[in-house]
């Protein structure tokens, strides 16, 4: 009775343990797989997996999973939630463990995940009635995913139903994330409708800023307007490859190019494809590539079976560059070169403006023109006063008296003086521009003067408004001229 006892003590304390074994349980098939990316300790890899790889998880809590490889660490993270695992082989023991804590799911549907610089990092996807245009990472300091702050959020996610691109070119250099055929919301929240942009995105890591490349050409929107299905995405060196309708596609992002694989390639992999997925007659089949390296392996598995799979090596070298298009065009506008200019070298450009001021502040101060006779000046005053029309001279005088009483003259008044008092806001301050650069114009005409003689500040009480003054240079001379 004693030993009885025990051994259900012992078993009533291992019971978590051991349910939690037995919900971590992997099937045959998903052994062969994370064997298959183990048994790789140097390349890279990044896949999608329907729910019939499910590790082990409910399949309520996520829609696919993304299969993320970094050398010898396979991630997979069941898309939908926060969770990460990862694929560890122990005494030729394939398992997997959880190694996030996160606590809430369901934002991230559709999203896609890459690994640059051992940093896992996810972009976009599905989630509480929202397209996400955000870029987390996974930190090893919290085990929770945190927000990269960018300039801006581009939305978009990555369903079989839609032909969006996401491409990370991990140039030790300048990393750079490309985007193309991104899905938003056009009438959201009223509907749900789905469409595509029109541009090329790229994300700069070094500057942490979204940049709109162009518009996409007509050539590559034919392309993937085809492209209905995710059959094949590969990323080899600096390329995205892709697979539509038995074609196989090269591009390269940062040279603005697409094309095919030559004749002989674009053939080796078709009849590979063919012969190897032709024999799916119930249609059940999961279907799946990856590449590890130069090496590209078509997978397959029949419902309640292993994984069958056959390799072949892709040629990377072997792209037809005699036909080749424009991924997207940049004919911006003048002004929008000039911005993206400006945006590029802004610190550049503000040191030299600088320099050009004050180098134009000292050239005025060594060719400052002689001071001219105050019997010339009375005259050149009188010529100004006498060119000016009975409107003018009442603003003049207006602002004249509300300067010597310290006050401002209030855009009422201004308004009564130039008969607009009735008209529309719009016309109302047009009119009251007008009136004052006349005056400007005329003033520096007949004195010669490079200040203007009405100046405008903006209200300390309401930044929308403007209050008008003469200026203090010639407020004296100004009162002069209204007394005689």
């Amino acid at each position: 009775m004693k030993k009885a006892l025990i051994i259900f003590s012992i078993l009533f304390w291992m019971q978590p343990l051991i349910a939690q074994k037995e919900s971590n349980l992997l099937k045959k098939h998903e052994i062969s797989l994370l064997k298959l990316l183990l048994a790789d300790s140097i390349n890279n890899a990044s896949f999608i997996l329907n729910n019939t790889f499910n590790f082990g998880l409910d399949d309520e809590l996520f829609t696919f999973s993304n299969i993320i490889k970094k050398g010898k660490d396979v991630y997979i993270q069941p898309l939908g939630t926060g969770r990460l695992y990862q694929a560890i082989n122990a005494d030729n023991e394939v398992g997997v463990i959880r190694i996030d804590e996160t606590i809430h799911s369901g934002v991230s549907f559709y999203a896609r995940n890459f690994v640059l610089n051992d940093t896992l990092y996810q972009y976009g996807g599905l989630g509480f009635w929202q397209i996400r245009g955000i870029i987390s990472y996974f930190s090893k300091q919290t085990n929770q995913w945190e927000l990269v702050q960018t300039n801006r959020a581009v939305q978009s996610f990555f369903s079989n139903q839609n032909d969006a691109i996401l491409h990370l070119d991990d140039n030790p250099s300048e990393p750079k994330l490309y985007l193309s055929n991104a899905y938003y919301y056009p009438n959201y929240p009223s509907s749900f409708e789905t469409l595509p942009t029109d541009s090329c995105y790229e994300y700069n890591f070094r500057s942490r800023k979204w940049n709109t490349l162009g518009k996409m050409s007509p050539d590559f929107k034919k392309i993937m307007e085809n492209k209905q299905s995710r059959d094949l995405e590969l990323k080899i060196n600096n390329l995205y490859i892709f697979q539509n309708q038995l074609e196989f596609y090269w591009i390269d992002f940062q040279k603005n190019k697409f094309g095919q694989l030559d004749d002989k390639e674009n053939n080796k992999l078709r009849q590979v494809w063919l012969s190897f997925y032709n024999k799916n007659n119930i249609r059940q089949q999961t279907e799946f590539q990856f590449n590890l390296g130069k090496d590209l392996y078509y997978i397959k598995m029949d419902p309640g079976a292993d994984i069958e799979w056959v390799k072949t090596e892709i040629d990377i070298n072997a792209l037809d560059t005699t036909n080749t298009f424009q991924i997207y065009h940049n004919n911006s506008t003048l002004l929008e070169k000039f911005y993206q200019l400006y945006t590029k070298h802004k610190t550049s450009i503000f040191i030299i403006l600088s320099i050009i001021l004050i180098a134009i502040g000292i050239r005025s101060n060594l060719f400052k023109k002689k001071n001219i006779p105050k019997e010339v000046v009375a005259i050149l005053y009188q010529n100004f006063f006498n060119s000016l029309s009975i409107v003018e001279k009442e603003l003049i005088e207006a602002l004249c008296l509300s300067n010597l009483k310290g006050e401002d003259v209030s855009t009422k008044t201004i308004n009564k003086i130039i008969g607009v008092q009735q008209k529309d806001t719009l016309t109302q301050n047009k009119s009251r521009s007008d009136y004052f650069i006349k005056i400007n114009q005329k003033f520096k005409m007949a004195t010669q003067n490079t200040e203007q003689l009405i100046i405008k500040n903006r209200d300390t009480l309401d930044k929308r408004q403007y209050n008008y003054g003469i200026n203090d240079l010639y407020i004296h001379a100004i009162e002069k001229l209204l007394k005689d």
